[in-house]
């Protein structure tokens, strides 16, 4: 999804843009995920596209990241609670007995989180922040015209 937005601050990798937030957000797969949706004005965080120059108060298109909210639910849920079960289950199953196989679970549920963690910070790192397409040019200077003269 494409959203126009006003750029507040540019810094060396990113760009932040305050946005209106728009009717079509009620609709969208992300309405409760998204960092866009807290409030009527907000301050985002952009990548820079380093192919336009940008300065404050220019006019941008921004593409939003298009992003399954059932697969990220899945990952940072789904996954460490699975794990947690499973190695519950099987410490439990050797004989370790109760307190040993929960902590067991825990631990191997910290691990997950932490392996996500990781992976997040390395290989998605900067995939689900939105991208600047485009500047439009808007006319710094209006003339005012009088239609009583």
């Amino acid at each position: 999804m494409r959203e126009i937005m006003s750029v507040i601050e540019v810094k060396d990798k990113y760009v932040y843009l305050l946005t209106q937030r728009a009717g079509e957000c009620d609709s969208c797969e992300l309405h409760g995920a998204c960092s866009i949706t807290g409030g009527p004005d907000l301050k985002i965080r952009a990548k820079r596209n380093e192919n336009l120059e940008l300065k404050e108060g220019d006019t941008v298109v921004v593409e939003l990241p298009k992003v399954s909210i059932t697969k990220m639910s899945f990952v940072v849920y789904g996954l460490p609670l699975i794990v947690f079960l499973s190695f519950t289950i099987l410490f439990y199953l050797l004989g370790f007995g109760d307190v040993k196989s929960f902590l067991f679970g825990l631990t191997s549920m910290a691990i997950t989180y932490t392996g996500i963690a990781i992976y997040d910070r390395k290989k998605l790192k900067d995939s689900y922040f939105p991208e600047i397409i485009d500047k439009i040019n808007t006319p710094t200077t209006f003339k005012v015209i009088n239609p009583n003269v």
